[in-house]
Order: structure tokens, then C-alpha cells, then sequence
């Protein structure tokens, strides 16, 4: 993007780079009130989905949550294929539980 910046400065033009991966996060929030206790699902997603994830945040046990939009933790997922990653998202939501109490 650099080099891009400078042509398009220097000489008004600019290319956009060929997209490699369609790329999403899946935001982890626990639900009520409480601390979180645990996070269900993990193992089930991991077994999954794990070739598509290129990073994960956690919340931790005791962590009180944050209440804000994008929760306590998140997983980001990667793929060339744009269909692949809604797929993994919405599996991602649908497995994957923080606990609270």
C-alpha cells in the first residue's frame, strides 16, 4: 500500500492490489450478568474451523464483561473464498458460548 500511496501521489493513478482473502471476526460476548465462569465450544470450533483462523482473543475466567459491542473476546477468520468466511463466522457464533454467573 505504501508504494501505491506514492504512485498515486506522484503520478495521480492508483491500482488496487489483487484481493488474496475475504477476512472476518466473530465478536465473543457473554450474555446476563456476572463474571465469566468459562467458554463453551471451543474444542468442537477448533476442530472445525481451525485451518480458516488466523487469530483469537479470550475472555478470561473472572473477567468482568466489557458491555460494549465488540465483547470480551473475538476470532478472525481468513479465506480466498468470501462464502467460506460467512459460513465459518456464522458457525463460529453459533458454537462458541461465554459463560457468566
Amino acid at each position: 500500500m505504501y508504494k501505491g500511496w506514492a504512485h498515486l501521489m506522484v503520478h495521480e493513478e492508483f491500482t488496487p492490489p489483487v484481493r488474496r482473502y475475504a477476512a472476518g471476526a466473530a465478536f465473543l460476548r457473554g450474555q446476563g450478568q456476572g463474571r465469566v465462569v468459562g467458554i463453551t465450544g471451543l474444542d468442537r470450533a477448533q476442530r472445525e474451523l481451525a485451518p480458516l483462523v488466523v487469530e483469537v482473543k479470550l475472555p478470561r475466567a473472572g473477567q468482568t464483561p466489557s458491555g460494549t459491542y465488540d465483547g470480551d473476546g473475538y476470532v478472525i477468520v481468513r479465506h480466498p473464498d468470501t462464502q467460506v468466511v460467512e459460513d465459518a463466522l456464522k458457525r463460529i457464533v453459533s458454537i462458541i458460548r461465554v459463560e457468566l454467573a
